[in-house]
């Protein structure tokens, strides 16, 4: 398919490596043309030097030909005006980034009344993603599939706990038959594992189970957090208003560290029940003289991602249970894992990239399945994928211990008439039901997909 991005900073940089590996056709528009040849050496790609909302630029990179226009510069107007060019010259698709909350009310107006087809937020998603966080503390990171009935946990063997040496048939005998391990990431290798795996410490799993049931296994492996009643955020920017906004609902105690003055006074009349402290978010005895000690998480939302690292590492010596990290910088993903750090980290950039991608492949293949909910873990070698089976899935009402699937991957959950169902050998899939695969291949874009 050929699509076109406008801006080549870091969402476009990595949805361009994404669509890229998945054999897609990819014009890259940016004003920096130092962007646009490190982006083309990268991955070989066409590139156009100019404003992606003009008529001429996007002649040129040829916008009329294309299936998917996707803006992510750095302004919202650039992106709405950018799309509804795209949109006039005939692209098929337009996907707009837009971050400010004032746009982000008018969705609907601006889908309907602009014609842009899907519109992402990175900072808002990244909210949502930490907020799953702070509610399940026990887990690194945790994402919602089949309308919340199913969640999907990271979880960290650590050394000489019930877990380190235990086979995973032992394991899931223990745990119940409804928890899974669907993935293991054990330093740079990820395994979709079989029963006679065993766990070892340091390994990353991947669990899938109903959210009542991850709770009772925390419980019996003695790991539980205890509940967070207060938030301390560092950074005062989108993603700190559109979480304290919702921690503050959910009836939690928020305390906001910001250093520009303006911005103090914004938040303070926005969210009256947060307090909000004009300060340096990196100046240690501000953060213990504003209870750094006392509160129950604390969240690093600066723009720089040296500065949350160190803050968060900071925290950590302080005995606070639950931090978190944002990260813009990938790299610095990895090179976390292998400090060890205990904490969370979350990447808007990752967020916005995977809601695109799900959109893409579901449109894609939209005669053949219903692509509903994609995400990529253990540093994106896997992915986890949610579909509803339609009727020209050749795999209906076949039992599993009869269908030819491929390799590297698992079928971690069917949904069928709203019950969650761990599937075993006997299990098959029908019509209208919803199924999340584990898969470490890539590019699975509908169901018949995982069929040999």
């Amino acid at each position: 398919m050929k699509i076109v991005i406008v801006g080549s900073g870091k969402i476009g940089y990595t949805l361009t490596g994404f669509l890229t590996n998945e054999g897609h056709d990819i014009t890259v528009i940016d004003t920096s043309a130092a962007m646009i040849e490190e982006i083309a050496n990268a991955y070989d790609v066409m590139g156009v030097v100019g404003n992606g909302a003009s008529v001429s630029i996007q002649r040129e990179a040829e916008v009329s030909k294309c299936d998917f226009f996707i803006s992510c510069a750095a302004s919202d107007e650039t992106n709405i005006m950018a799309c509804i060019v795209a949109k006039t010259m005939g692209a098929e698709h337009t996907i707009a980034r837009i971050r400010n909350p004032e746009y982000y009310t008018e969705v609907d107006f601006i889908r309907q009344k602009l014609g842009i087809d899907m519109i992402v937020n990175p900072e808002l998603e990244a909210a949502f993603e930490i907020e799953r966080i702070i509610r399940f503390p026990e887990a690194l990171k945790v994402e919602r599939f089949a309308k919340g009935r199913v969640d999907l946990i990271e979880l960290k063997v650590r050394p000489g706990h019930f877990l380190d040496g235990k086979k995973l048939s032992d394991f899931r005998g223990d745990a119940g038959n409804n928890i899974l391990v669907c993935a293991v990431q054990r330093g740079d290798d990820v395994m979709i594992p079989d029963g006679e795996f065993v766990l070892c410490a340091e390994d990353r799993l991947h669990i899938t189970a109903p959210h009542v049931d991850l709770v009772a296994l925390f419980r019996n492996l003695k790991i539980q957090a205890k509940k967070i009643k207060t938030v301390m955020l560092i950074g005062g920017g989108k993603i700190a208003y559109y979480l304290a906004k919702r921690l503050l609902k959910l009836g939690m105690s928020v305390k906001i560290i910001e250093n520009d003055r303006y911005r103090c006074d914004y938040l303070s009349g926005a969210m009256p029940k947060a307090s909000v402290i004009w300060g340096d978010g990196t100046d240690s005895d501000l953060l213990l003289e504003e209870g750094l000690d006392h509160v129950d998480a604390c969240v690093a939302l600066t723009d720089n991602d040296e500065e949350n690292i160190l803050i968060s590492l900071f925290a950590s010596t302080k005995d606070v249970d639950k931090t978190i990290i944002k990260i813009k910088r990938i790299s610095f993903m990895g090179l976390l894992s292998k400090i060890k750090y205990e904490g969370s980290m979350v990447s808007p950039v990752y967020a916005t990239a995977y809601d695109i991608l799900r959109y893409v492949r579901a449109t894609e293949n939209a005669q053949d399945s219903s692509l509903n909910t994609l995400y990529k873990i253990a540093d994106n070698k896997a992915e986890v994928i949610e579909f509803t089976v339609t009727k020209d899935f050749a795999g209906i009402g076949v039992a599993l211990k009869d269908l030819k699937t491929k390799s590297h991957l698992i079928i971690a959950g069917i949904i069928h008439d709203n019950t969650v169902i761990y599937p075993d050998g006997a299990s098959c899939m029908q019509e209208n039901d919803r199924v999340i695969i584990v898969t470490t291949n890539e590019g699975t874009g509908e169901l018949n997909d995982i069929l040999l």
